[in-house]
């Protein structure tokens, strides 16, 4: 377990460094994307990567983040560990040494780059895998939930409030670690099959930073919070091979159809398209005979 006493040993120097990373570290909590946590640097790497490409793409390591945001939830209501005292007085003392000098601070940034320190010292090289995912969800999540009840700008209400979240994350992270690596490989394997059946279903799959985001097909709706909350413009548009084939087994010609992934309309129209073309070589073979 990691020493409930580490903000004790974190000089201003560290908490200077956790400062510029605040920046960074923020992560948003997106709904219509498998509620996936995204920080800036993944949301400007997203990707809308289509069928052909995007199955080759459904692995363990992509469906990581989405398992961990998953397994937050279960393991949640085992892991209700309380914050070590020490812990948060220590911490705003080493949080107001660093923004003292800032006209404003960002209370989740703060909260999880504190936090995050606890990760590492849990997790070490494998930081950024699903040691690491199952951490970082729990500081995302708990970080979250602090930070959100508060409009506080200033630095020591703020650091104040940081504190909690990150005291409260930290205390219950190595519980998250350890709870989620009994249950990950299955939920992993799920993920990578839902991941499939997406790209096959849907036509295309989001990506950011090599994330798959879980849609449930609703790509339209992934990407609008994409945009809402990272200015992140995702085209959502693609060309679909639609072969036709005529009854005696022989393809006609191939049409090529751009579509609105989940949109209702495009679905309509190329029904009608098809139901068209088929009505057509009927009429034909009628007048041939």
């Amino acid at each position: 377990m990691l020493p409930q006493s580490l903000p004790l040993l974190l000089p201003s120097s560290v908490a200077v460094a956790l400062l510029a990373f605040a920046g960074e570290a923020h992560a948003s909590h997106l709904d219509a994307c498998g509620g996936l946590w995204l920080d800036a640097h993944a949301a400007a790497n997203c990707e809308v990567v289509p069928k052909e490409s995007c199955e080759q793409r459904c692995d363990p390591p992509s469906v990581e983040r989405v398992c961990a945001t998953r397994l937050y939830e279960t393991c949640d209501v085992d892991c209700t560990l309380v914050a070590d005292v020490d812990c948060e007085p220590t911490c705003v003392e080493s949080c107001g040494t660093s923004c003292s000098a800032s006209a404003s601070v960002d209370c989740s940034a703060l909260c999880v780059a504190d936090c995050q320190v606890g990760v590492t010292g849990s997790c070490g090289e494998a930081e950024h895998s699903e040691c690491g995912e199952s951490g970082t969800s729990c500081c995302s999540a708990r970080c979250d939930i602090s930070c959100s009840a508060t409009t506080e700008v200033e630095c020591t209400p703020v650091c104040m409030t940081a504190c909690t979240g990150s005291c409260d994350a930290r205390a219950n992270v190595d519980c998250q670690i350890e709870c989620q690596a009994a249950q990950f490989e299955s939920c992993t394997d799920t993920v990578v099959q839902e991941c499939n059946e997406e790209c096959e279903t849907t036509g295309a799959a989001i990506f950011c930073d090599g994330h798959f985001l879980a849609t449930a097909g609703d790509l339209d709706a992934c990407a609008a919070e994409l945009k809402a909350k990272f200015s992140v413009e995702l085209d959502v548009e693609f060309d679909v091979d639609v072969d036709v084939g005529t009854s005696d087994g022989k393809d006609d010609d191939d049409s090529i159809l751009s579509c609105a992934v989940g949109s209702p309309s495009a679905a309509l129209s190329f029904g009608v398209l098809i139901l068209l073309g088929l009505g057509g070589r009927r009429i034909r073979r009628t007048t041939q005979a």
